[in-house]
């Protein structure tokens, strides 16, 4: 073979090769593109499980590919992945430094995994013109909460407020913190402008209280106003005593609701304690327990649809035919 034609077969196969590649990079290209509106399909449709490979598998192709970054970032935050989340969050910041709503998402995330001082250095990132949206302040407002660092809480979630008076996730954060700072009057306030002045009761409350339209119950022994105890008396169906329990851990609910019902439905006595003349009001009850109940560890008063008071730490064995005589019994300090 000639000098010429070797160099001409040398060509050609190089040629090929380029040729190959070439097509093999636009397919590749054409390929990610489909996927891609995959994707956004899937992710309109809210189905994040079946996007998230399909998403990985581009980023194998294309792993600088910012949009498909930020979507796979947004499908495992919505699945509650904060830890796949700030991996990708990472990568993205790899490649946009800058990104404030990157660093946003970061503090979220580092709140949700119990990490405030994370939170608050991710927060610091933010490009000033941000930093004073409410988000941004109710996330600084969540994390110095979990640092127990109630003052600057208070003051983040107040200026949340002052742009948004009826802002719900500020309000109601602002409430947990009343309930944190031991302050009452505080979660009074905040209760009657969350919940009005008649809140409703709603079934499967659990020993902390409720939200919702169920008035929120806090810790009787954190109250400067009110003390507690309960007495429980258990007969069985012959109405013989079978066992007396009694238990001050007690938490009741600071909206004007309970005073209300102690007027109503309390018996009034005064006696003196400490020199002092205080007012106690008692409150009967009586019920009878369900055919299958075999032990009682929990307690409720509720009249119609308003529940004021909820004791626990109890321990009262219960046979078929038994009921119970409560009465509860409120010192106002």
């Amino acid at each position: 073979m000639n000098e010429n034609l070797k160099i001409w077969f040398f060509v050609t196969a190089i040629s090929m090769i380029l040729m190959i590649s070439t097509f093999d990079a636009v397919s590749g290209k054409e390929n990610n593109e489909e996927r891609i509106n995959i994707v956004v399909n899937l992710l309109k449709m809210e189905k994040n499980e079946e996007a998230i490979p399909i998403m990985i598998e581009i980023l194998e192709d294309e792993p600088k590919n910012l949009q498909v970054l930020k979507n796979l970032s947004v499908a495992y935050y919505q699945l509650g992945m904060c830890h796949e989340t700030l991996e990708i969050y990472n990568r993205i910041l790899e490649l946009t430094p800058n990104a404030s709503e990157i660093y946003f998402g970061q503090a979220v995330c580092y709140n949700h995994l119990g990490l405030p001082e994370k939170s608050l250095s991710s927060l610091d990132n933010i490009k000033k013109e941000y930093s004073s949206d409410n988000s941004v302040l109710l996330t600084k407002a969540n994390a110095h909460l979990l640092l127990k660092e109630f003052e600057d809480s208070e003051k983040f979630y107040n200026k949340v407020l002052e742009k948004n008076p009826e802002h719900k996730a500020a309000n109601l954060n602002l409430l947990l913190l009343s309930v944190h700072m031991k302050d009452h009057e505080m979660t009074k306030e905040l209760l009657v402008k969350h919940l009005g002045n008649e809140p409703k009761r709603t079934s499967g409350c659990g020993g902390s209280g409720c939200m919702g339209k169920t008035p929120f119950l806090v810790p009787m022994k954190d109250s400067e106003k009110y003390s507690g105890t309960v007495q429980i008396q258990v007969r069985n169906s012959l109405d013989e005593l079978i066992t007396i329990v009694e238990s001050n851990t007690i938490t009741y609910t600071p909206h004007p609701i309970m005073e209300k019902i102690l007027a109503e439905k309390g018996v009034v006595e005064y006696m003196e304690w400490n020199g002092e003349i205080i007012e106690i009001v008692k409150l009967h009850d009586k019920i009878q327990f369900v055919e299958n109940a075999y032990f009682m560890d929990r307690i409720e008063y509720f009249y119609n649809d308003y529940s004021i008071l909820f004791a626990y730490n109890l321990a009262v064995p219960i046979e078929s035919g038994d009921y119970a005589s409560i009465e509860w019994i409120i010192k106002k300090i």
